[in-house]
């Protein structure tokens, strides 16, 4: 189909005689009249396969003859406009990328860069509607889903007590894993290095952005980490239940048609109905190299409480200074910004800026961060110098969740982004709390 538009009909200096121009018409206009029947039949007309195991999912047939002709991209550019640079995209660019990525996503010996969609659903709350915690991996299981989508679990893909004692003395929850951890799971997931990755959750989920961070403080290329905006529900709505959305279960039987493994063969022993047993698996790959290249030694952008600490006495040590002082103004100083909601006024460092992360999203929709002009009001309300590099900016919350969404908001907005000026508190809250000696601010 490709070349058929490359060999144009009228080339300079030919003349070209009526009939002939007709003709050429004609042609054309048959060519986006069968386009568009092909899209029409390729969205409406591939329904998904149910499945077996994990090992077999199904992604938008390959045999589409409308993906015929696609360019073939080396592995070190992006094959993907609607995504590479954003951060943000629309459901719109999703379902673009997800047609153009179908022949790469469904074939794992083909080393061209793939979308892969990542499951990131996460409640630190009970359902309000049955007062119940929901089991993401259990949704992820029981579907709908986007096509190959993995889940990801950011307490189990951690710095765990269990699997790192020594790191994590204290039990401290979803702490940002050890790089060798994430490459072995990277490995597992079957997600390269060059690939797209686009994060989305469920109606009722919120924390999307942590997975973001993860990805990112693990040095992926942010190039290619992606937040869809809006849920997995709104997706459904936009393209139709069988527009690309898987509504199986990995494990309520039947047979698949035309599935493609994107689990590789020797890490499916992992997998329970596609969710992955971290333990395990870090204990069978620790010592081996993973072939996921992970550029960094220590997460990115994130610091501990003797860091915190630091900043926050040369805080007071300063304000102490420069209490007649007139000029409140110290580009030395260090900005603390606690996402926290309610909790903030039980308690909290010295010094520190409450911006509640459920003000930075849509009220309707907790998946779409708001307009960047409403949140650029919020940190200026706030006196924030959140464009000033110099102004080093250390971000903290309840456990280290919602407090990417504060870091994102500054990327968004055009912050110019350091592993030295802004930092994330993993241990955050939950860990300041427990040591008398540390400064409190109480009610």
């Amino acid at each position: 189909m490709q070349s058929m538009y490359h060999q144009g009909c009228c080339r300079p200096n030919i003349m070209l005689f009526p009939s002939t121009i007709i003709c050429a018409l004609s042609v054309v206009s048959m060519m986006l009249l069968l386009g568009r029947a092909a899209a029409f039949s390729f969205s409406h007309q591939h329904h998904l396969p149910r499945f077996t195991t994990p090992k077999v999912v199904s992604f938008l047939s390959a045999s589409s003859s409308s993906l015929d002709g696609l360019p073939t991209i080396s592995s070190g550019d992006s094959p993907f406009p609607p995504l590479y640079g954003k951060t943000l995209v629309s459901i719109q660019d999703v379902i673009t990328a997800q047609q153009s990525s179908t022949q790469q996503t469904t074939n794992t010996n083909n080393n061209n860069p793939k979308v892969i969609f990542i499951d990131a659903s996460w409640y630190h709350r009970p359902d309000p509607t049955t007062n119940q915690f929901r089991n993401p991996s259990t949704e992820y299981t029981q579907g709908p889903r986007l096509p190959s989508a993995r889940y990801i679990d950011i307490d189990s893909v951690a710095t765990t007590h269990e699997l790192f004692p020594q790191d994590n003395p204290n039990n401290l929850p979803h702490m940002f894993p050890p790089p060798s951890l994430f490459g072995v799971a990277m490995d597992a997931y079957n997600i390269r290095n060059e690939d797209h990755v686009v994060i989305y959750a469920k109606r009722g989920a919120v924390f999307t952005p942590r997975m973001w961070f993860l990805f990112v403080s693990m040095g992926h290329d942010e190039n290619r980490v992606h937040l869809m905006q809006g849920s997995l529900e709104d997706y459904i709505v936009e393209v139709g239940e069988s527009g690309g959305v898987e509504v199986h279960s990995l494990a309520d039987g039947g047979s698949s048609e035309e599935g493609e493994i994107y689990y590789e063969e020797e890490y499916m022993e992992y997998f329970d109905d596609g969710v992955l047993d971290v333990k395990r698996l870090y204990n069978a790959y620790a010592k081996l190299t993973p072939r996921y290249k992970v550029s960094v030694s220590q997460a990115r952008h994130v610091c501990d409480k003797e860091e915190v600490l630091d900043a926050i006495n040369s805080n007071l040590k300063s304000m102490e200074s420069n209490s007649n002082d007139d000029d409140d103004d110290n580009d030395n100083g260090t900005i603390i910004l606690d996402t926290r909601g309610s909790s903030y006024a039980k308690g909290h460092m010295p010094t520190a800026i409450h911006l509640p992360y459920a003000q930075l999203v849509d009220p309707n929709n907790s998946l779409i961060l708001k307009p960047t002009s409403e949140i650029k009001q919020m940190l200026e309300d706030r006196g924030v110098d959140y464009l000033n590099p110099n102004k080093k900016i250390i971000l903290s919350c309840g456990s280290g969740v919602s407090v990417c969404h504060g870091y994102l908001a500054l990327r968004q907005l055009g912050r110019e982004m350091s592993n030295e000026n802004t930092r994330i508190y993993d241990g955050s809250w939950t860990e300041w709390r427990e040591y008398p000696d540390l400064p409190k601010v109480t009610s």
